[in-house]
């Protein structure tokens, strides 16, 4: 999703906002600003059931500042873990499989290095073999004496000795109960942590580790941006696998991915009394070791602590595909490592391969920018992720880089961007340009979540059948279960609203083929009527493969709600609409995901036109629309057509009434720009404005009663005065209300019915050019403003 950095929405009273910030600024330190998590759309679980939609507080949005995942400090949000834990919780239910053979022998392979050092562990009386319990480990395992007992055994004793014997560089444990963490979402602060950066303390990874006492190191904020694995103590061994001890990791999780882009996996583990659990959670889920005893099992205690202070950068997680130059050497790039050497690093910045020249057998090296356009919070999505890119060292950013794990079973994006390629065509009004497009292999397999993340432990659940109820004929196109979050809206007072590890040095670059016959996900999906219930404990969990896959295309744009005028605002839909029509009628594509997401600003004066209409993630060949399921609606919920919602079959049309409803969108929230070049603002709203958007979200989990309640809205022009246009701005409502009635008149004629079904494509063909011509006639009456 090519965009530009959404700036931050402003609250619906800047003086309130500007006193919050100012006040919580006297309590704690700042963080990074973060857009808010209901920017972002949901893309595999059900409308309030994923991370990305969870709607944080106003504190955190009224800052003004626009996003970057490293931009300037701000106050983190307010978010609780009461509002959070049901998200993540249902987020994760059934995509959770705990005590996985094999888990540990994948993650954490014994070594004679481990087997020397735990028999210089009993040697010396660190470990008593006749009673076989650590000599050090505390009769009452509470929070505090297990922080000391890391801090004396694991990072002082055991670690220590490590890496004198085998000259191995290694991250210690520190404690993190003390002071939130900076950078994140949400209000958070772990047990204990693996980060790059100790207050005061050496650069890390170090063969000689120093001496620590916990008591006495400064109680600074750790950044989620240094952090590398998080640890839970608790001293009930029952709580090892509670849903409390789970929607806590997921919370850390959460915030890890969010901070770490190019993360394909998370480590976590808890240890709750003597019995360790290691965790790894990945964009399809989690998966989690049998328990261990640490007494009972030091040797396998070794593994797991030893493994995680070892682990280089690919396998703590992170895509090895994008590299940087380290001393000269080659290697992946590792942005902890990166956060914690700052700007005095003596390294290049991160690149990728890709052929994105002429001649595709050639990889060019693309310079990426670490801070990303876009990407998802949300544990259990595709991880969809957007970088600016650029032929290394040179001036310009012409690309987009978008990364995302695709589900395995759906075709993907890229086998819809193959059938548009010709080798003569020139660029289309309203569409950008892909670049190149493939999926990622490694020693010649594809990089997926079964093989390549989880390393093969997982074929029993993989093989699992999934529920009859999300079953599908073949070749359908409906999709698993979920949607879209709604952009936040303005505040309003009183309202509730590897691989294996892998040495470092020179490395190949990364393979690439092409993509082609398997699933997708985007930033919507199918829209059921009920959210899924959650998966009993004891039953198997279903492994929902994805393969990671890359495109490259351009240029780079600005998100549409930046818009500078009303005339550029319009241009850009106008340019979109014309790309719609391109996409169905000259490549026989439906895009079925118009949002305020997926159109941009072109500032590219080489190419045609001002607008794009991105990302073809949910979209199908037109001989496919035959097999759309009426109970599942593809879309972004507050754009969906009333039709599409009711349970018609997904038609172009449905999608020019998503044009119609991103335009209402920008007009209810947004003001007109002052006309110095600067964006819109997010307007000011008293608490007695109810717009369409909001009557919507009341009645959201019930879609039929939805669709009649916005076309209660729309389906009559009286109502449509009265209900849409005369909440808008007076400026906002002279600029773009006549477009909005005419658009109305257009798409709701007398006598529509949200069960009406809809001529064929032939007899409503000429409706793409009546939408475009009126909005050509209000850009000429504009006159540029």
């Amino acid at each position: 999703m090519p965009i530009m950095p959404r700036r931050s929405l402003r609250s619906a009273s800047r003086a309130a906002s500007a006193s919050a910030s100012a006040s919580a600024s006297n309590v704690l330190p700042k963080t990074p600003a973060r857009p808010s998590s209901s920017l972002h759309p949901i893309d595999h679980t059900p409308l309030t059931t994923n991370s990305d939609g969870q709607r944080l507080r106003a504190s955190q949005t009224s800052t003004g500042q626009r996003y970057t995942s490293s931009g300037p400090d701000q106050m983190p949000s307010n978010a609780t873990r009461d509002e959070m834990d049901p998200v993540l919780l249902a987020e994760l239910a059934g995509a959770v499989s705990r005590n996985v053979p094999g888990f540990t022998d994948a993650f954490f392979p014994a070594s004679h290095h481990l087997q020397e050092l735990f028999d210089w562990a009993v040697d010396t009386g660190v470990y008593v073999r006749d009673s076989s319990c650590w000599r050090s480990w505390p009769a009452s395992p509470t929070e505090g004496n297990v922080l000391v007992f890391f801090q004396r055994v694991v990072d002082n004793v055991l670690l220590r000795q490590l890496c004198a014997n085998t000259g191995a560089r290694a991250y210690p444990y520190v404690p993190s109960n003390t002071v939130l963490i900076r950078g994140g979402d949400c209000r958070r602060k772990t047990d204990l942590l693996l980060p790059t950066v100790i207050p005061n303390g050496t650069a890390l990874p170090t063969a000689t580790l120093p001496r620590l006492n916990f008591g006495k190191m400064p109680r600074s904020r750790y950044d989620w941006r240094s952090i590398r694995v998080v640890g839970e103590l608790k001293s009930n061994p029952q709580q090892s696998d509670t849903d409390s001890t789970l929607a806590q990791l997921a919370n850390y999780v959460r915030e890890i991915f969010n901070a770490q882009p190019s993360r394909r996996w998370v480590h976590a583990f808890t240890l709750c009394g003597h019995h360790l659990r290691a965790w790894m959670f990945d964009r399809s889920g989690a998966t989690t070791s049998e328990l261990i005893d640490i007494n009972a099992q030091p040797i396998l205690f070794l593994r797991v602590v030893c493994g995680y202070a070892l682990m280089d950068a690919t396998a703590v997680g992170f895509d090895p595909s994008i590299k940087w130059l380290r001393g000269g050497v080659e290697e992946p790039y590792d942005p902890t490592v990166a956060y914690s050497l700052g700007s005095f690093a003596t390294t290049s910045p991160p690149y990728i391969y890709a052929p994105v020249g002429p001649d595709k057998s050639v990889l060019v090296k693309l310079e990426i920018d670490p801070n990303p356009l876009f990407n998802r919070r949300s544990i259990v999505t595709r991880g969809s992720v957007c970088w600016k890119a650029r032929r290394f060292g040179q001036a310009p950013w012409p690309y987009v880089v978008k990364d995302q794990w695709r589900a395995a079973e759906r075709p993907s994006e890229c086998d819809i961007i193959s059938s548009m390629q010709r080798p003569d065509r020139t660029p289309d009004l309203g569409l950008p340009e892909y670049c190149w497009y493939g999926d990622h292999s490694e020693n010649g397999q594809p990089v997926d979540i079964v093989k390549s993340v989880r390393r093969g432990c997982m074929v029993d659940a993989v093989t699992m059948p999934p529920p009859a109820s999300r079953t599908r004929p073949s070749g359908s196109s409906s999709r698993v279960a979920g949607t879209m979050a709604p952009p936040l809206r303005p505040i309003i007072e009183g309202r509730n609203t590897q691989p294996r590890n892998t040495p470092a040095g020179s490395m190949p670059p990364p393979q690439w083929s092409s993509s082609r016959g398997t699933k997708r996900r985007s930033t919507a999906e199918d829209l059921p009527e009920s959210a899924p219930k959650r998966t009993r404990r004891d039953e198997p969990a279903r492994c929902n493969n994805r393969i990671f896959s890359r495109l490259v295309m351009a240029p780079v744009g600005r998100a549409i709600d930046m818009f500078t005028t009303v005339t550029e605002l319009l241009e850009a839909v106008r340019d979109a609409i014309c790309g719609h029509r391109t996409l169905y009628n000259s490549h026989q594509i439906l895009h079925r995901d118009v949002s305020l997401f997926n159109i941009l600003i072109d500032d590219d004066v080489t190419r045609p036109g001002k607008g794009l209409l991105i990302d073809l993630d949910l979209a199908i060949r037109r001989d496919r629309l035959s097999a759309t399921g009426a109970s599942h609606r593809t879309g972004t919920q507050d754009f969906m057509a009333p039709g599409l919602l009711s349970g018609n079959p997904h038609s172009f049309r449905h999608d020019l009434e998503s044009f119609f409803y991103v335009l209402l969108w920008i007009a209810t929230y947004y003001t007109v720009p002052p006309g110095d070049g600067s964006p819109t603002e997010l307007r000011s709203f008293s608490s007695e404005v109810d717009t369409i958007f909001d009557a919507c979200e009341d009645v959201s989990r019930n879609f039929m009663r939805l669709a009649i309640m916005k076309a209660g809205f729309v389906q009559n022009p009286f109502s449509f005065e009265k209900l849409c246009l005369a909440v808008l701005d007076d400026d906002m409502r002279a600029a773009l209300g006549p477009l909005l009635s005419a658009w109305r008149d257009v798409l709701y004629p007398p006598g529509y019915c949200v069960q009406y079904a809809h001529a064929s494509p032939d007899e409503e063909a000429g409706l793409w050019q009546t939408l475009v011509d009126a909005c050509q006639q209000r850009i000429d009456a504009l006159d540029g403003r």
